[in-house]
């Protein structure tokens, strides 16, 4: 399974939105109607899947899906 995947995999948790309705280069919250409370559970998600952190300043930039698919893969 891919990084993408396996990202959409756990948006699902968190969405009512499927997985390939999902345009992950568009933002967070016009893609997959993320607010701010589901937006840092997802994360925190992600986090733990992948056993990473995301730092805070990195966050900071990432603005789209595919910001957060990108980190993972380099840092998995």
């Amino acid at each position: 399974m891919s990084t993408k995947e396996e990202v959409l995999e756990i948006l699902g948790d968190y969405v009512e939105t499927p997985a390939d309705q999902i345009d992950t280069a568009a933002g967070f919250k016009f893609s997959a109607g993320l607010d701010s409370f589901a937006l840092l559970s997802f994360v925190g998600a992600v986090e733990d899947h992948f056993g990473i952190s995301i730092p805070n300043d990195a966050f900071i930039g990432m603005t789209k899906l595919d910001d957060i698919i990108s980190y993972v893969d380099c840092h998995r």
